[in-house]
Order: C-alpha cells, then structure tokens, then sequence
C-alpha cells in the first residue's frame, strides 16, 4: 500500500476540531431571575461545572469521519503484478486506448475501460525521466493529445474522458486508432519512440495489432485487466444478435412473423445440457406488446419467434429486447431496434441474358434461388427478357417503382435505353451487373461506361496469362469485411472456396472511386462498387451461372447476395434495408435540407451537398431515427444498432511485447481511495442521526 499525496495526511491534524468543539461548545449558563434570590447572601459559595466529555460516541464517530477523508485525500493505492515492460531509457510514447463497447465488460465488478485507465497510469508512472507522452483513443471522438514532457496531463484527460460517458456504444476496432499514433510519433529521429496499446485481448482489441507501427516503433500490448500472463476470466454475459421479420400471410394479411438470435457468451465449448432461461420482449412503440422464454445453452445460441398483426398503416417503431436481466457484465447489447411494416417489399427485377432449359446454365437461377432463400427479407422478384426491359425503360417513368435491376450477362442495351437506365441509377435505382459470353467489352464500355465501377478489358481464360500457366483456376481471396456490404459477417464468407475459370480484366482508373469487396487470389477484382448519382452499381467481373465459376455452388453465396442486394438499395426507404451501425453515417437523397429526429427527440438539420444528397454522421446513440423531407414527400425511416462484434469477448491470444534494450515493469496499481469516500459518507450520516437523536432527547428532558 502507497499514498499518492502523502503531505495530505496533514489533514489529521483536524482531528482536534471535533474535540475543541465538544469541550468548548458547553452552553452557557443562563440567568434566571426569581423572588427568592433576596434571601441569598451575596458572599455565598458558587459552585461551578468542570468541562468534561459528555457525548463520547458522537465525538468519535466526528474523529473517525475525519480521518479517513484525510486518509481518502491522500489517495492511498495498492500494487499489482506488472503489466507491461516499458523502455527502460527517455523515449516518446503514445498510449492508444480501446474506447470501443467491449470494453464497458464488467470483471469483478470493474469496467475493462477502468481498468485501462489505471494501465494508462501504471505505465505513464513507469516512464523514464525525460520522456514525452501522448495520447490516442478509437473512439474518433475521444481524447488525442500530442506528445508533451507534462505526463500529468494523460491522467487527466483520460478522466475527463470516462466522466463524459466513454465507452459509447460504437464499435471501433483498436487498430483503427493506430494510424493517428504513428503519425503523432513522427519526427525526432534520434529518440527512441514506442506504442503502448491499452485494450481488451479479444479479436477486435489487442490481437488485431501488428508488432510495430513503422521503423523502430514497436507496439507494445497492455491489457486493460490483468497481465499478459493472467489475464482474468472473461465473465459470462448475454446478448441479442440479431433480430430479423418476415410478412406471415399464411396466417393473416397483417401479420409478421419476427425473429431474434439471443447468444449466451462464455469461456470454453458449447454445453448443451446448461441451458439458462432468458426472457426476451417485443416492443412496439415504446410498450411490450409480447414476452417469451427460450433456452440458451452455455457458449451457444438460441432462436425466439413473435408473430404479431399489425394494426394502422406505415411502419412502426419496434424493438426486441433481453429483460428481468440483473447485473448483465456487458450494457448495451441487449436490445435491437428496427421499423416494422405490414408492407415492406424490396421489388427486383432479374434480367436473363442467356437463359437454358439446363438449370445449372441458366443465368438466373442460382440469383432467383439465393434470393428466394434469403432469411428475413421481403423481396418481390420479377423476370425479363432483354428486349422486355427496353420496353420498359422506353416507358414515360421507366421502371417505376423498381429498386434493383440485375443484368446477368445481358448484351449492351440500345443507346437510347442505355442512357434511360443511367437516368434511373442517378435518381437511386440499384444495378448489379455480371459478365459472360454475350458480354462485349466495347459495347459496355460505349453505352454503360459511365455507369460501371471500372471499364471492361477483356475477357481473360484463366492460366493463358504469362507466369501462370501452371493455374487453371482462379480464387478467391479472403473477403474485404470493411466493405458496406459486407460488414457484419463471418471472416472466410463461406466462398474461399470458390474457383474461377475464366474472368474479364479491368481498365485501372485513379479517378473513379470504388470499392472492392471480392478479389480473386492474383489481386484482380472479383466484386467491385461505386456510386453513381443517389444510386449503387456492383460489378461482378465473371459469370453468375456455372459456366464460368462455381460461386454460386458455394455456402456463402446466399448471404453474399442478399447483403449485396440490400446495399444496393440506397434509398434504404422501406424498414427492411434501414438499419444502421451505430456512428455509420445516413445518405440521404434529395436537393432540399431535411430534419433528422433522434430516440431522443432531437431534431437536428441535414442539409444536402451539391451532389444531391445529405449525409447525416450524427449516429451515435441506438434506437429510431425519423427524417422529415417536407410534407410532399413522405418520411423516411431508419434504425441504428450496435454491432453484434463487440458482444464477442472470447480472449485471443496476445504475443508479448519485444523490447530491444533495457526494460522498466510498470507495475498495475489500483485505487482504495474509493470505499474510504463511501464510508465517511456512511459516518455522518451515521453522525447527523445520533445527534438529532440525542438533540430530541435534551430538549425532551428541559420541558419536564
């Protein structure tokens, strides 16, 4: 045990306050004058009292009070075991600090974010006179602060930090953070420079750094709780995944049928035979409409089932949620929020470039079925032919009412119909485009090429290219997760497998900015996206059917064309594809300023760029989000909710830090200054009963 301001132990020498007051704080004796004072002589003995001590408990407990404040002032700490090796000689050091939901996971009673900021100082005391010190944060609104020799001044911003409300709900992994710190470490080449990174040992924290953020600075891991070498077990905690509905017509025209995946996180394997009881509710509005058990085994997950009749038009504010949940380690993701509407139905048309009586060559049958089998969505799937979608873009409002078209392998429209369906793009259709045999690149190029994320080349027989002529397939490489829309799901996508025999090239262009979510294992582009006006296309660089690829044979196929086509919905106006991670920002289209209103009731100003839209960034709180457009137009609607990531506290493994020269141990030191505070509150209030009891008492005792 330690005292980090000693010289406020002075502070006892207030004790003699309490004892100058009982001694000197006797009343004084009152005069009272009465007609048989006359026979007293003057010259007559007085007695007086001597001043002793009367109320002895009450003095003592004045004492105590006193000095444990004095002794809570003085900050008294205890040492832990050491967390992290720092460098042993004056250097430049950033802490980067995980802000991210995961880290309100309670341990013992204490936050991993709190735990953090006691890391931040056992290292901070750790270092060597003459260092500098910064600070970064994930959070993109937490705490940055530049490197400085006033070390004192971490402590405190991380304390303003915490006081502010951190960890907000938004999931940032820490090695987002990591960037910043390298760039405020530039400079000073003659002074040794390291990362010391504060987080939790899951994949989103401490694993996912590498060993170094550039030349000589290398990062060294502090976990927030603990040490590298005991790392405290993870608690277990409860969690709501994912929700998801479906009209139920079956049952009735109003009816949806609504979904959730509630998971019971713990260390070690699925038990199947501990099964825990959760209740979870549904909401509507603001108020439980509907309650059910289900049975969650320990490590695994279980399924819940609502089905509800709608009544009034529009869609509704709904929301499934965990409840009679006491002491949950991790806040926050207990609750989904979503729009639910009794109409919600995304319409796609699929249009067939080289049908076949032979289902694995047919272009569009594995796209009907992978949409057909997509959980949770609404979708209305029309077929065309060629010729049937010119008619239809020739029309006055061409393809009205249509969200995303689908040209599989479908030869260049007629010019006139080519800039009809590069109109619709710009107002906010969905196009996804996939290539094959009567694909020609000059056509595309010609009539589409403004619409295209990338010109097409030339179409490419995998293996006839120089240095790979042993290859007669192609991969895919492992999924850009980061993308839109692909955010959310598992790491291999279930498509590593897939091979490719032919595929088309694509001209390079640094002026288009795309986005690339599939890329094949020579680094060529498989499945690229871009914006084109209010609208998303995709281009997916080989064919949709068996002719070319197996993709579509593939577990992650279905997923892959569900998530894509809902992102290519960018209008999102419908409750199905409106649902946000929290901090995402919102596009919104239209050329006149719009008015978001916030869970909260806020009603804050959206006002649109000279592209046609506004982008709304002010996403950090989960829940409802209405947005008013003018009353010609109807509202739009959209849901933001946590990422089910952060819910994932599995612990990873951590490499420890490799430091090259001498070495100090920063050793953990943990606050007991805390219950000293809650028990001089306790003393007087303890105090202030007795004294008003024996106040009663006395005045109690002069009126007889």
């Amino acid at each position: 045990m330690s005292l980090l301001a000693p010289l406020l132990l002075l502070g006892l020498l207030g004790l003699a306050a309490p004892l100058v007051a009982h001694l000197r704080g006797r009343e004084e004796p009152r005069k009272i004058a009465f007609a048989a004072l006359r026979f007293v002589r003057p010259g007559d003995e007085v007695v007086t009292m001597r001043r002793h001590l009367r109320d002895r408990l009450l003095l003592g407990l004045r004492l105590a009070a006193l000095a444990l404040l004095a002794l809570a002032l003085a900050r008294p700490v205890s040492s832990g075991r050491a967390r992290v090796a720092v460098l042993g000689e004056p250097h430049d050091a950033i802490l980067l600090v995980d802000g991210s939901l995961s880290m309100s996971l309670r341990t013992d009673g204490l936050r991993a974010l709190d735990g953090a900021a006691d890391a931040a100082a056992a290292v901070v005391d750790a270092l060597p006179p003459g260092s500098r010190v910064g600070l970064v944060t994930s959070d993109p609104s937490g705490p940055r602060l530049e490197l400085s020799a006033d070390l004192g001044r971490v402590r405190e911003a991380i304390g303003e930090w915490l006081a502010g409300g951190a960890p907000r709900a938004g999931a940032w992994p820490l090695d987002s953070g990591l960037p910043v710190a390298a760039a405020l470490l530039r400079g000073d080449g003659g002074r040794r420079r390291a990362v010391y990174a504060i987080g939790d040992p899951t994949a989103r924290g401490l694993p996912s750094l590498p060993e170094a953020a550039g030349p000589d600075v290398p990062v060294l891991p502090v976990p927030a709780l603990g040490s590298l070498d005991a790392l405290p077990p993870v608690p277990e905690h409860l969690s709501l995944d994912s929700v998801g509905w479906e009209p139920a017509r079956d049952l009735d025209p109003r009816a949806v049928r609504v979904w959730g995946v509630v998971r019971r996180h713990a260390p070690g394997p699925i038990e199947p035979d501990n099964l825990r009881r959760v209740a979870v509710a549904m909401q509507l509005g603001g108020e439980e409409v509907a309650r059910a058990d289900v049975m969650v085994p320990r490590g695994g997950e279980a399924r819940v089932e609502f089905t509800h009749t709608l009544i009034g038009d529009g869609p509704s504010p709904a929301a499934l949620a965990l409840v009679e949940l006491t002491d949950d380690p991790l806040p926050g993701d207990e609750v989904r929020h979503f729009w639910l509407a009794g109409e919600d139905e995304l319409d796609i048309v699929l249009v067939n470039g080289d049908p076949s009586e032979m289902r694995a060559h047919d272009e569009v049958f594995f796209l009907a079925t992978a949409l057909a089998a997509a959980p949770g969505r609404r979708l209305r799937v029309h077929g065309l032919a060629p010729d049937q979608l010119e008619a239809r873009l020739r029309e006055p409002r061409p393809l009205a009412g249509v969200d995303v078209v689908v040209l599989a392998n479908v030869r260049a429209p007629a010019p006139d119909a080519a800039a009809a369906l590069t109109r619709r793009v710009e107002e906010g259709l969905g196009l996804f485009v996939t290539v094959g045999e009567r694909v020609e690149a000059a056509a595309y190029n010609d009539r589409l090429g403004e619409l295209l994320p990338l010109r097409l080349r030339e179409a490419q027989v995998v293996g006839t290219a120089p240095g790979r002529t042993e290859n007669r397939t192609e991969g895919l490489a492992p999924a850009n997760l980061a993308h839109p829309a692909l955010r959310g799901l598992g790491d291999d996508l279930g498509l590593l497998g897939a091979r490719t025999r032919r595929l088309f090239l694509l001209e390079p262009d640094a002026a288009r900015a795309v986005d690339v979510a599939l890329s094949f294992t020579s680094g060529a582009p498989a499945l690229i996206t871009r914006s084109h006006g209010r609208g998303r296309v995709a281009l997916l660089t080989t064919s949709v059917d068996r002719d070319w690829s197996d993709l579509p044979l593939r577990p992650g196929f279905v997923p892959l064309v569900e998530r894509l086509v809902a992102y290519l919905d960018a209008s999102q106006q419908g409750a199905a594809g409106a649902v946000l991670r929290v901090g995402e920002p919102r596009v919104l289209p239209g050329d006149r300023p719009a008015t978001v209103i916030t869970p909260g009731g806020e009603r804050l100003a959206a006002v649109p760029d000279g592209h046609g839209e506004a982008v709304f960034k002010d996403t950090w709180v989960p829940g409802h989000y209405t947005v008013e457009r003018g009353d010609d137009e109807p509202p739009l609607r959209f849901a933001v909710q946590v990422d089910p990531a952060e819910s994932d506290t599995t612990l990873q493994t951590v490499a420890g830090p490799r430091i090259e020269g001498d070495e100090v141990m920063a050793a953990a030191r943990y606050p007991r200054w805390r219950p000293l505070v809650l028990l001089v509150a306790l003393l007087l209030l303890i105090e202030s009963i007795l004294r008003w009891r024996l106040t009663s008492r006395r005045e109690q005792t002069r009126a007889r």
